[in-house]
């Protein structure tokens, strides 16, 4: 299955283009996948192909273009993927090893054996990528699983297509039902191919690449991005990001920056108050006279209405008050972050649909313990524990496939910043979150269950 790129894509427009974009994950794990596939269709040659792309953090968010030409903000790199022109031949083992980054991870086919040589052959084939950003420069290397149909196709004939395609996804169900963790180890790709040059001749191959390659060299992108720019992958305490946030004041401030400060600007609020959180630099000139700047390790936080003014004129029972929004907030954000996880599985294309139900299940089942334990939380009036929230928080990431949220800045706000009333508002509004999205989780297994 090719990686359909136009269901990832997300437009924006900065000054009079309009620049396409995709998750970081999804962009690469299709630029290896076509490397893989191509380097395979070219035999017995070497291989070699250079790609350009630019990297850039929106809502925390890590997002690449196939541009290199984009406004300041974006990371430009190139990736070079290689490959020597000779495969490996691996026979019919009991498993077949596959390491990438000095990691290995495995594939078992000790049942299958017989099924697969029948019709197929299996091979190991070799990958080189280089992340060159600037001078720095980072190699990674991995290796993928071919396995190729015996015999090659006529393109004129539709029933031996129809046959042969029918022998490939059996072999990747029996592969699946043997491996119940295929789908989150590797990518799979499968499909006839043509030769270059050709038109009659079909080529039938699965390929399976190691996911694992497509998240180291994610991270690394990551931290060359926040060393180049200064911008911080996780979220302050008390900084709630909200791009639809309206304040005249804030939008005063956004017109008097320079563009590549409002790249690097993520728009939300602090408090109850609209702010727009900014790496470390000197932003008097740009102030309009009714903001407060809040220093946060490397970055700034510029919260505007004045809230210190506003906290010393209003003690006691307004300043809890005034801190309520805050409180909601954290609230809500936790609940989104519950159903990003639920959306990152029922929206990938990484795993089929026994997978996402089997995942949808887990996930049900350590929402339905957290939403018990928040009741007996709620009856004897005493809040849970944070240690406990980031117990669930755990369990519920790991039934997901998203691999950045931020439970642990919305819980350490819970630990360190809300009273006893205000941590047990807190879990009534989570626990109703938790409804609604275990009735959707429910809803979507019974679609999943019906389409099989």
């Amino acid at each position: 299955m090719t990686i359909d790129l136009i269901s990832y894509e997300r437009r924006v427009k900065i000054n009079d283009d309009v620049i396409t974009l995709y998750p970081l994950d999804v962009f690469l794990s299709y630029l290896l996948s076509r490397s893989v596939v191509s380097a395979k269709l070219k035999f017995n040659q070497e291989y070699s192909k250079r790609r350009h792309g630019s990297l850039i953090l929106l809502d925390y968010k890590p997002m690449a273009s196939f541009k290199t030409k984009l406004p300041a903000g974006f990371m430009p790199f190139i990736i070079e993927v290689n490959s020597p022109s000779n495969i490996y031949d691996v026979g019919y083992p009991a498993s077949i090893e596959v390491n990438y980054v000095n990691k290995n991870i495995y594939l078992n086919i000790a049942d299958l054996s017989r099924m697969i040589e029948a019709d197929f052959e299996l091979y190991k084939k070799v990958f080189c990528v280089t992340i060159i950003q600037f001078t720095t420069v980072k190699v990674f290397v991995f290796e993928a699983i071919v396995i190729k149909y015996k015999n090659i196709v006529n393109s004129r004939y539709e029933d031996e297509h129809e046959l042969v395609e029918r022998k490939m996804q059996t072999l990747i169900q029996m592969l699946e039902s043997t491996n119940p963790t295929i789908r989150e180890n590797f990518l799979i790709e499968d499909g006839l191919y043509f030769l270059p040059d050709t038109s009659d001749v079909l080529y039938p191959y699965i390929f399976l690449i190691p996911k694992g390659i497509v998240n180291e060299i994610s991270n690394y992108l990551l931290t060359l991005y926040q060393q180049n720019y200064s911008i911080f992958t996780k979220l302050p305490a008390g900084f709630i990001p909200n791009e639809n946030i309206q304040s005249p004041e804030l939008q005063k401030f956004l017109e008097k920056l320079p563009l590549d400060f409002i790249i690097e600007a993520v728009i939300g609020t602090y408090g109850s108050h609209p702010a727009i959180l900014l790496p470390k630099r000197d932003y008097t000139q740009y102030l309009t006279g009714n903001e407060h700047l809040i220093n946060i390790e490397e970055r700034v936080v510029v919260v505007f209405g004045n809230p210190q003014q506003h906290q010393q004129q209003n003690v006691g029972q307004n300043k809890e008050e005034g801190n309520s929004n805050i409180d909601l907030n954290i609230a809500e954000r936790l609940g989104k972050e519950i159903q990003s996880i639920y959306e990152s599985i029922i929206e990938s294309y990484f795993i089929n649909n026994e997978e996402k139900k089997n995942r949808l299940e887990k996930l049900n089942n350590v929402l339905d313990e957290l939403g018990k334990a928040i009741l007996d939380a709620l009856k004897s009036q005493i809040p849970l524990d944070a240690n406990e929230l980031r117990k669930y928080a755990e369990d519920i990431k790991s039934a997901g496939l998203s691999y950045i949220n931020n439970f642990e800045y919305y819980i350490d706000y819970y630990e360190n910043h809300l009273t006893t009333s205000a941590k047990l508002e807190i879990l009534v509004m989570l626990l109703h979150s938790i409804g609604n999205i275990m009735y959707d989780i429910g809803n979507t297994i019974k679609e999943l269950i019906h389409n099989n």
